[in-house]
């Protein structure tokens, strides 16, 4: 029994449409979960994109000092081939080595396979086909970003949030939520929601872990 929160980092200051429609907040909020983490003592799951690690390795780099586990964003999962060669270089540069990532859609049935998929344990997203030796861990709630898109207040998801919370706690089951440092900068800036969230988990008996963590435990 399990909560993990999933961070998904794929902010570049050139992306026009999704800085006009969630802003430029990211830095910030990245410098604010970063230091909550050091005072409860959590462990986060964060996924960076390729461009990201291309762009901002110091925040990759600043993760892994700070004992996170840092896995890959698969944002094009439909031809993840050349992709995951370029990101397996950007994690080598960091001395790090990718063991799964983490999807906004579910895993597309046609592929099966790609170059370096050998060395992957583990997907992090919606219920779905996974390729053959992969374990998935699904995201079956509403991601923050999905959130800020259909208007919902972030009092109601969070509130949302709460009973998915408790109906896993009490199936015993792990829960993934989803979130991204610069949507949180629009919805939750001070991580007000962010902290209520990790405080219910607590309570109710789930520990926050990574799915790196989760895997290496025999957990589902």
């Amino acid at each position: 029994m399990f909560f993990c929160l999933r961070i998904d980092l794929d902010y570049v200051p050139w992306d026009t449409p999704d800085a006009k429609e969630f802003g430029h907040g990211e830095p910030a909020v990245l410098l604010r979960i970063l230091e909550l983490a050091r005072h409860t003592g959590h462990k986060f799951h964060f996924f960076a994109s390729n461009r990201v690690l291309r762009a901002f390795p110091a925040n990759a780099d600043a993760v892994l000092n700070d004992g996170h586990d840092l896995d890959w964003f698969c944002k094009h999962p439909d031809a993840p081939g050349a992709r995951f060669d370029e990101a397996r270089k950007e994690f080598a540069s960091l001395g790090h080595t990718p063991i799964g990532f983490a999807l906004r859609t579910a895993w597309p049935v046609a592929v099966t396979h790609f170059e370096g998929i050998e060395q992957m344990k583990f997907i992090s997203g919606p219920p779905g086909p996974v390729p053959a030796g992969l374990v998935l861990y699904p995201v079956e709630g509403k991601s923050v970003r999905e959130v800020a898109r259909t208007g919902i207040s972030t009092r109601s998801w969070t509130e949302s949030t709460k009973t998915q919370l408790r109906e896993a706690a009490s199936r015993n089951k792990g829960l993934t939520l989803a979130v991204r440092p610069q949507v949180l900068a629009r919805l939750d800036p001070k991580l007000i929601h962010l902290r209520e969230l990790l405080e219910l988990s607590t309570a109710v008996g789930m520990s926050v872990r990574t799915l790196r963590d989760v895997l290496n435990s025999g957990s589902i």
